[in-house]
């Protein structure tokens, strides 16, 4: 019977890969973002500089001019839920640049937040919902 490698070296060699390939695929799917951590998408910020805060962010994107305000839900690894609002959808007056909204509290592990955008049009999107 042929075998699949020419000689014994070549398929511990084969077999040395594919470890450390099924390792690098598993260990980069268990992984979550740590502290110190920065994303950035559709106009919105999120910083989690410590195990203590998170911070949500507008810097300005492109159609996001009409933004008059930013539902921000906060949840952490305990899943407790606290939702914030930074200006309001009942106004005309677009969300300024740099406008923040820092939530303190026990942010250690795996925390979520969701940012919900509300425009002057009357639409509203989902602007961010990520584990941080």
């Amino acid at each position: 019977m042929r075998s699949l490698f020419p000689d014994r070296h070549a398929a511990v060699r084969y077999c040395s890969v594919a470890a450390a390939l099924l390792l690098l695929i598993i260990s980069a799917g268990c992984t979550q973002s740590s502290t110190g951590s920065t994303w950035t998408a559709n106009g919105i910020q999120v910083t989690h500089p410590d195990d203590s805060h998170i911070t949500v962010a507008f810097v300005g994107a492109e159609g996001m001019d009409s933004l008059v305000e930013m539902e921000i839900t906060f949840t952490d690894s305990n899943g407790k839920s606290i939702t914030r609002s930074k200006g309001s959808r009942l106004g005309t007056t677009p969300i300024p640049i740099h406008a923040t909204e820092s939530m303190t509290g026990s942010y250690g592990g795996k925390n979520h937040v969701l940012v919900i955008g509300y425009f002057s049009d009357g639409s509203e999107r989902v602007l961010v919902d990520r584990d941080i």
